[in-house]
């Protein structure tokens, strides 16, 4: 088994953990029973009926629409890709300036759930996109707009400058509408320091093969790089976690945060680290580098 390498001095992850909780504590107000395990309703991509105009551009004839059977005829290549996150459906719209000649394609993606909207586009998302505000979260490219909400991943891929890919992105986020089921994940995260990146991990979590649909989002506290991960069904995630550390001698202590229980981990891939159950999901925390005390100080008593 193959697991990164994480050092950094425990005294660092002790003067972290009542931050996390107090954050874990506030989050924990606002529970919301919905997005318990990360699921959510299912529905059908073909009822989503696009605007026939939008900025001058008119949509050409109907859509293309394909299957798990059928992909491989669009997207030959990143088919299975698709399907192995999840894929349901997908619906491709054609629009054109002038003519019947196609200016810019919507492919809308069916991935059944959020999670897996979400953990397309972060894989899809290119080093140098730009955050946009559309969708659940979104990007700007150099040419086009990809974004996810609820349980669609869009792609706008224009084939010129000249094409709005912004306002096509935003119709088509309106056309979806009430159909994208909220996505309130990104709430559980504590609200601290700046957000450098977050990603999906659908299995294997940093060489857990027992570790699988997992949220990690990596923090920047004062030049500390911080990672808290989110791991569903919390109750049976601890438990395989805990017979982990025993089959393999792994030490660690529990100790008491209010009525959060943390578990302190000494473990000789990852150095120290930490597990706190939630209601919904097992979070972990992970950090390195050094962050001021009085600025500890101020989100601990600021929950913030």
């Amino acid at each position: 088994m193959i697991r990164q390498s994480l050092r950094w001095p425990p005294y660092l992850l002790l003067a972290l953990l009542p931050i996390v909780a107090a954050a874990i504590y506030i989050s924990g107000q606002r529970y919301d029973p919905a997005a318990a395990m990360f699921s959510f309703q299912k529905g059908s991509a073909d009822s989503i009926q696009l605007p026939g105009d939008v900025e001058g551009y008119k949509k050409i004839g109907s859509p293309r629409l394909f299957t798990k059977d059928n992909l491989y005829e669009y997207n030959d290549g990143h088919a299975e890709y698709f399907i192995s996150k999840g894929f349901a459906g997908l619906n491709v719209y054609d629009y054109a300036k002038t003519g019947t000649q196609a200016e810019a394609l919507v492919e809308i993606y069916d991935m059944g759930k959020p999670i897996q909207a979400f953990a397309v586009l972060t894989d899809e998302a290119p080093k140098d996109a730009q955050a946009a505000a559309v969708g659940a979260m979104g990007y700007s490219l150099s040419r086009g707009m990809m974004f996810f909400t609820g349980r669609y991943y869009v792609k706008i891929i224009p084939f010129n400058d000249a094409v709005p890919a912004g306002k096509i992105a935003s119709a088509v986020e309106k056309a979806i509408g009430a159909r994208a089921e909220p996505f309130t994940l990104f709430e559980r995260f504590p609200k601290f320091g700046k957000v450098v990146a977050t990603q999906f991990i659908k299995e294997n979590y940093r060489g857990m093969d027992f570790v699988h649909d997992a949220v990690e989002r990596e923090y920047d506290l004062d030049g500390a790089q911080v990672f808290i991960v989110l791991i569903p069904q919390p109750k049976t995630s601890l438990e395989a976690y805990l017979n982990f550390f025993k089959t393999t001698n792994t030490k660690y202590t529990v100790t008491n945060h209010g009525a959060r229980e943390i578990y302190n981990i000494d473990d000789k891939y990852e150095g120290q680290w930490s597990l706190i159950p939630m209601e919904d999901t097992l979070m972990g925390v992970f950090f390195i580098g050094k962050a001021a005390d009085d600025k500890i100080m101020e989100l601990i008593t600021t929950g913030r």
